[in-house]
């Protein structure tokens, strides 16, 4: 089949017209007879973002338990790259995904949020977000960096994660409940179980809730049929949860939630495809030794635990309290063979290699509702303390390094991925004020970030000297950020919406810390040194749009959602390595260059601009919906010359419409649909040779079927089956944010539930 002009077939296009030009994922309000909600399967593939369009959700997307349980998905990253403008970056290895919004692709560009505590790993080239799917209740997506809840960084948006009650599971009257579910993936062999145990208290006063899964599977096959080495899974969940009511006003709530896995992997888990042995390596190795030897075994712990408390008085509006404390850690260890080589691997964590991420938040917010004339208001306040600790080390055992006291020996922390803390603290108010139809929030939020990195054990990459510029020392970067939102309604089905920030974020202690050995004038790197004087980066963001949301238009208790968005973001100080041009009008190759010159710089900027459309059609029968998303970006000058010419950026992600169709069937307690992903080439590439470029890619095609029945009667009461397959007709394909690694074959999920 032919492709238009833009990469997207003439069916994609048909289709974009044929369901409104949006998509199935992006949002949609509830139905409009939730009451009846017990006869009216909800919807499967939308977001819903409440009951009416509102100032609160109009630049946000949901995704509810039922979007999960629909997709059956192995990772949180696989369910948000539905969404229009949230895409995939990485592979399906396990621990190999991170996120990437309106282009934002970095760790500190993308703030994820699990129950009140921030979850971020920045671990080189390996995945960010390590949470179990079957543990959400629901995920919110804010794009763009127009939240004051959040500071320092969030670039790109905020992911608000939720797990699971006790409340969720119990239905009706009933006090103590139970779950088991097994689910089976035809192509990797995949078998999960999940065994969940829950109850409430006569008076309601206390409920509790304990949730484990463990998946585990062989390697996943690509369309080809080939094996995708080394991304078989062994990987165990669990979460409990108690939920206090300590007076009518009051709920205290504790969760705690742990997750890991082990199994070989490629050092790179968001990339990469592991060379292939040769001939001469599986005659000496064997077949298995010799593929291990190109790999690591990784073991990962991920473990958070949080406490908040709610107070809320019925009579003072001026009081609605939440104070919240949590903590999380994230470890890895990575070894390699004996057998691997001993001096290869400087580069990409040694031999051996040890992260640890500890984050720990405490935050106290209240809402305020008070009234002055025509105008009402609802003030929210808030102080915020977030510390995070990094701790690494790599066994580099070449044989020079091994005799060589100016590597520790063999025992350093990698000089690109640096050990020490970076503390925040923060506070903001933000006052959104209605008057009629029109809201305007206004908001402003302070921070102060605290930086030190741990000086390396090695002194190749700690010298005393001064042409070294080796300064492990604290620093500290304060401002403020401003936003402004509109909101007006303009007539009971019609909305506008528009914001207007301006935030920054400090450098981080990879970009701060990391630097290259220096021994002498003669035997040392060009650009040696720390990085602590970088300026902070900043970014102004504007977010535009229109809601559109009616009710009975084609038939009775049918709903119908449209929403259109465009955005742009001009980033400028915009931190990267210092490669290529080192300095200005320097030659390259001449080595004359200032002496401690530093391992990161401030750049010239980038822009990024957009637009997403977004259709939501839903009746108690049938259902429709679909989404389109176009976004392009340009750097001033380049990553390696900020004199030069402009370039492309990199990490924009091709377009891509979303459509889906199903039918329920509330008889049986049965519903059935497809879903289609059309992606676009992308040729918006950088030059061959430049280090940041990512290949490529061609537009394809991917289709999904999916099906459930829920048992209601009888012996059957409780039952719940599904069935999805993914990539329907085998196709293969590569998306661009892979870099090159070929996507996962025909998937067919089945998985049988039971309520006791």
């Amino acid at each position: 089949m032919k492709s238009s002009k833009n990469g997207l077939t003439p069916l994609a296009a048909a289709l974009a017209l044929a369901l409104g030009g949006a998509h199935g994922h992006a949002w949609a309000v509830a139905m409009a007879d939730k009451a009846d909600k017990a006869d009216a399967m909800q919807m499967p593939a939308i977001s819903v973002f409440g009951d009416a369009i509102s100032a609160g959700t109009a630049g946000r997307s949901y995704i509810n338990s039922a979007d999960i349980e629909r997709q059956q998905a192995d990772n949180v990253a696989s369910l948000l790259d539905t969404l229009p403008g949230v895409d995939l970056a990485g592979t399906a290895r396990p621990s190999g995904q991170s996120l990437n919004i309106w282009g934002f692709n970095k760790v500190q560009d993308v703030k994820v949020i699990l129950d009140g505590v921030p979850k971020g790993f920045e671990k080189y080239r390996q995945g960010s977000i390590f949470i179990e799917p079957e543990l959400i209740k629901q995920i919110e997506v804010n794009k763009g960096a127009h939240t004051s809840l959040y500071g320092n960084g969030g670039f790109g948006g905020v992911i608000t994660v939720e797990t699971k009650d006790a409340q969720d599971l119990l239905e009706g009257g009933e006090k103590v409940g139970a779950m088991l579910k097994y689910s089976r993936h035809s192509n990797n062999a995949e078998n999960d179980a999940t065994v969940a145990v829950y109850g409430r208290t006569e008076d309601g006063r206390f409920d509790a809730m304990a949730f484990t899964t463990q998946r585990k599977s062989d390697d996943l096959r690509k369309p080809d049929g080939k094996p995708f080495r080394f991304s078989a899974i062994d990987a165990p969940s669990s979460l409990a949860k108690l939920n206090i009511r300590l007076t009518p006003e009051q709920l205290l709530t504790l969760t705690a939630m742990k997750s890991g896995s082990t199994g070989w992997g490629p050092f790179a888990a968001m990339g990469e495809d592991v060379p292939t042995p040769t001939e001469a390596e599986i005659r000496k190795y064997g077949l298995e030794e010799a593929w291990q030897r190109k790999a690591v075994y990784r073991d990962q712990d991920d473990d958070t635990y949080s406490v908040k408390w709610q107070y809320a008085p019925q009579d003072n509006p001026w009081i609605k309290l939440t104070a919240s404390a949590g903590y999380s850690h994230t470890d890895q260890h990575d070894k390699r063979l004996p057998s691997a080589s001993l001096g290869s691997y400087l580069g990409s964590l040694g031999n051996e290699s040890w992260a640890s991420y500890v984050d720990r938040i405490a935050e106290v917010r209240n809402e305020s509702v008070f009234t002055t004339g025509a105008i009402s208001h609802v003030l929210l306040t808030g102080l915020q303390w977030h510390k995070n600790v990094r701790d690494t080390l790599m066994y580099y055992p070449s044989s020079t390094a091994l005799k060589d006291p100016s590597y520790n020996y063999g025992y350093f922390q990698p000089y690109y991925m640096p050990a020490g803390r970076q503390e925040t603290t923060g506070l903001y108010l933000q006052d959104a004020m209605t008057y009629g139809d029109l809201t305007v929030t206004a908001a402003l939020r302070h921070d102060r970030v605290v930086s030190e990195g741990v000086p390396n054990k090695a002194s190749r990459y700690n010298s005393p000297l001064a042409a070294a510029g080796h300064d492990f020392s604290e620093k500290a970067h304060e401002d403020w950020s401003p936003r402004l939102g509109l909101f007006w309604k303009a007539s009971g089905s019609v909305a506008l919406f528009g914001d207007l920030s301006r935030t920054w974020r400090a450098p981080t202690i990879d970009e701060m810390y990391s630097n290259e050995y220096y021994v002498s004038s003669r035997l040392g790197s060009s650009t040696p040194g720390t990085s602590r004087d970088l300026a902070v980066e900043r970014v102004t963001a504007v977010r535009t749009g229109v809601m559109l949301h009616r009710q009975n238009v084609f038939m009775e208790r049918d709903d119908v959602q449209l929403r259109l968005t465009a955005y742009r973001n001009k980033v400028s100080d915009n931190i990267g390595p210092r490669l290529g041009i080192l300095i200005e009008g320097y030659a390259p190759g001449s080595g004359k260059v200032p002496p401690a010159l530093s391992s990161y710089r401030n750049l010239a900027g980038f822009r990024t601009q957009g637009v997403e459309v977004e259709s939501y059609y839903n009746s108690p029968r049938l259902f429709a919906s679909a989404s389109l998303s176009k976004q392009r970006g340009t750097r001033t000058g380049s990553q390696r010359d900020p004199w030069g010419q402009d370039e492309p950026v990199s990490t924009i992600a091709p377009d891509k419409l979303m459509a889906g169709l199903g039918w329920r069937m509330p008889d049986l307690g049965a519903s059935i649909g497809w879903q289609g992903r059309f992606v676009a080439k992308q040729e918006r590439v950088l030059p061959v040779g430049n280090v940041y470029r990512l290949p490529p890619s061609k537009g394809y095609a991917l289709h999904t079927l999916f099906a459930s029945w829920h048992g209601r009667q009888g012996v059957w009461r409780g039952t719940e089956v599904r069935l999805t397959v993914d990539n329907v007709f085998n196709r293969n394909y590569m998306p661009y944010l892979s870099e090159a690694v070929t996507g996962v074959g025909r998937n067919a999920k089945l998985s049988v539930s039971r309520k006791f």
